[in-house]
């Protein structure tokens, strides 16, 4: 049985969170050469919704630290230009004081085609960034948010989206990205649920669309066995969640923040993942692509089977306002399961002709 260990932080600064958060895991979080650190910029306006540099200059010196390795900061953002979320940001200005640090569109990247299954075993082709794909240590620094589709979105899904492609010439923003930013705010609460992914989704937009991370939402079941298989391929091998300030409601963009001032921080995705569902009031076993990947051994979903180091849990839990989807977002598991080990059987069987 495993213990991965994750560490837990609570304090008054964000930088020093997840400093001591690394510090705890020690110089064994890091490996390989090729290190690629994706951050969250599913807005390229919108703070509350995206990856602070902060954040990154924290795990950049602990890499930077322990191997003297150039880090590549790596996003493709969701909506509209990464280069904006990386001005806006201050990820420019981070790049140069830190020095040694590149910072990459994904969406530009030379790409590798692979294909995944949905529930009915039809194949779907995804392209994902060569750059994320070659690289020896991949770390997701994401924000702890709810999801419209997801539930929530924390480290792996953050890895794995974010790696997929968008092609230049589209921009979601036409129709929910920076239109949301600006202008949901404005839209009738009832209206609202058109402009999510899902929403887009129902209308066939997403499956259309030239952004593969678009075309990843083709309905709750589908979202969540996609990104399991995606969690297959190119599993982060550092994790650490920026709960400093985090999101309840209606995220992944529109939501309201959250001051948990918390930062968590492991090797083990599915556990990093597990305790922050877990801390944030959700039962990770309700999140579907949490049970796919542990059920798959990609990693430990039992709270119990985790070594968590640092600040007690008592002090850390808060119970999240879910997004006002979450109880329709559940009928995953109404054929999930049964959804899952028919593609387990189908992935099992391209490994053995492999």
């Amino acid at each position: 049985m495993s213990h991965p260990t994750v560490a837990l932080v609570k304090g008054t600064d964000r930088y020093q969170n997840i400093a001591q958060a690394l510090d705890l895991l020690g110089k064994n979080a890091v490996s390989g050469t090729r290190h690629v650190l994706k951050p969250n910029f599913v807005s390229t306006e919108v703070q509350l919704a995206a990856t602070h540099r902060e954040a990154a200059r924290a795990v950049v010196d602990f890499v930077r630290q322990h191997t003297g390795h150039r880090v590549t900061i790596a996003e493709g953002a969701a909506t509209s230009d990464t280069a904006k979320g990386y001005e806006n940001f201050g990820f420019v200005d981070l790049a140069d004081t830190c020095g040694d640090v590149e910072l990459m569109d994904l969406n530009r990247d030379a790409y590798q085609t692979v294909t995944l299954y949905d529930q009915e075993l039809r194949s779907w082709p995804f392209r994902i960034a060569k750059t994320v794909l070659e690289s020896d240590h991949r770390i997701s620094l994401a924000i702890p948010k709810t999801h419209d589709a997801a539930i929530v979105t924390l480290t792996l899904k953050n890895m794995v989206v974010g790696s997929l492609i968008r092609d230049m010439g589209y921009n979601l923003s036409n129709l929910v990205g920076g239109v949301s930013d600006q202008l949901l705010k404005l839209v009738p609460s009832w209206l609202k649920p058109l402009f999510s992914f899902q929403g887009l989704s129902r209308l066939g937009i997403t499956r259309i669309s030239g952004s593969d991370k678009v075309k990843l939402h083709q309905g709750y079941l589908n979202v969540h066995l996609f990104l399991y298989q995606l969690v297959r391929i190119i599993p982060p091998h550092l994790c650490v969640l920026d709960g400093f300030r985090a999101m309840e409601g209606n995220g992944p963009v529109s939501g309201d923040g959250v001051d948990w001032h918390v930062a968590i921080a492991g090797t083990d995705g599915v556990a990093v993942d597990t305790l922050a569902a877990y801390l944030m009031g959700f039962d990770p076993q309700s999140i579907g692509y949490l049970y796919f990947c542990s059920q798959d051994g990609l990693g430990e979903g039992d709270i119990n089977n985790l070594n968590i180091v640092g600040t007690p849990l008592e002090e850390c839990r808060h119970a999240f306002r879910p997004h006002q989807s979450y109880q329709a977002q559940l009928c995953w598991k109404e054929t999930g399961k049964r959804a899952f080990e028919r593609l387990k059987e189908r992935l099992t069987s391209i490994e053995v002709d492999d």
